[in-house]
């Protein structure tokens, strides 16, 4: 069975680095906990909403970003038990494909084995994961989440700027034992 994970705000936490880098161009001090909105555009933060949004895509494509960047709590783990349960993993992401060797080095110091990574446009994750025959998906993004719903089991894995966001067909997860434990029982039921 094959199992498509989203790499930012599932495997790979962006959150502190781009914190600290708002802190620095801006002189705003914000936590990623306080974060409301899955789309930064869309943060309160008193900023010229032009030059935050410019800033946000000077920042989203330096590959320097993702080198300090870490695994989130309990990716590790769950990869490894999500291996041993029997899935295959391949990453999906939005991640623009210049990225592509920087997010594979990445993986790789971090020991986080996936057996491929995708690139794909925002918005079209769903297609991706229909072509591969994924059957189940890990995503944050609670927009491509109900997206994946139509072609397999989604999951959102529950972060402060999802929080708000209504999912109708995609599930939840509080963490990553939570999704060990969900696809763990997905795969012994196939």
């Amino acid at each position: 069975m094959l199992c498509g994970l989203d790499l930012d705000g599932v495997l790979c936490d962006l959150a502190p680095p781009v914190a600290a880098r708002i802190a620095r161009r801006f002189g705003v001090a914000t936590h990623p906990s306080a974060w409301t909105r899955y789309d930064l555009r869309e943060l309160e933060l008193g900023l010229p909403r032009s030059a935050f949004v410019a800033f946000l895509d000077e920042t989203f494509g330096d590959p320097a970003l993702y080198a300090e960047a870490h695994p989130t709590d309990g990716a590790a783990y769950g990869l490894a038990a999500l291996r041993d349960a029997g899935w295959r993993l391949v990453g999906i992401t939005a991640r623009p494909a210049h990225l592509a060797d920087v997010t594979v080095r990445w993986l790789r110091s971090h020991g986080l084995d996936l057996d491929d990574v995708h690139h794909t446009p925002l918005g079209t994750k769903a297609e991706v994961a229909r072509r591969l025959g994924v059957r189940a998906t890990v995503e944050d993004n609670p927009v491509e989440a109900e997206s994946l719903a139509a072609v397999c089991d989604s999951w959102l894995l529950d972060r402060p700027y999802n929080r708000r966001d209504l999912v109708r067909r995609a599930r939840r997860l509080q963490s990553w034992d939570d999704a060990v434990g969900r696809l763990c029982q997905l795969e012994l039921f196939a």
